[in-house]
């Protein structure tokens, strides 16, 4: 279809023709829970998603349903962007517990006059709060997508 829309551009028919075939691929490459409900499961779902809204409201800006559909789905993919905190109760209580063990070596550092002390100090608790923002935020399309795992029966793509 896409040869064929390229030999005619102006082609509505076959232009709606592929948006709608974009539409049941996507809809196809998708995980399928055991409830029937599709859901984005992978970052290669993500972006086949986002690629396949635009282009088809590129073919059929026209065609309410279509656009519907590709509306929706670029507005999942957005949201399904969004940075949240898994287990938000133990990060902060590890942050806060990094913070306060560095400080204190930091403090130990300075009354020690022991340099040395004072940059491992900076350097492990910088670490340790990275390696808990690593551990505990994640795309709220990966947590989605984890907490449907148990009842997924097709991946998808």
């Amino acid at each position: 279809m896409h040869q064929a829309l390229l030999a005619q551009p102006d082609n509505n028919e076959l232009r709606v023709d592929l948006a709608w075939a974009i539409r049941r691929m996507t809809e196809a490459s998708l995980a399928l829970t055991i409830y029937e409900v599709r859901l984005i499961a992978s970052e290669q779902q993500r972006a086949m998603c986002r690629e396949a809204a635009a282009r088809i409201l590129e073919l059929a800006p026209w065609d309410d349903e279509l656009r519907t559909f590709a509306n929706g789905l670029a507005a999942e993919v957005e949201s399904g962007g969004q940075w949240v905190w898994q287990s938000r109760s133990t990060a902060i209580a590890l942050a806060v517990c990094a913070i306060v063990v560095g400080l204190g070596l930091v403090v130990t550092g300075g009354l020690t006059g022991d340099v040395v002390i004072i940059v491992i100090a900076g350097v492990v608790s910088s670490a340790a709060l990275a390696g808990i923002v690593l551990a505990f935020r994640r795309q709220s399309w990966q947590v989605a997508a984890r907490a449907a795992a148990p009842v997924i029966q097709y991946a998808g793509i």
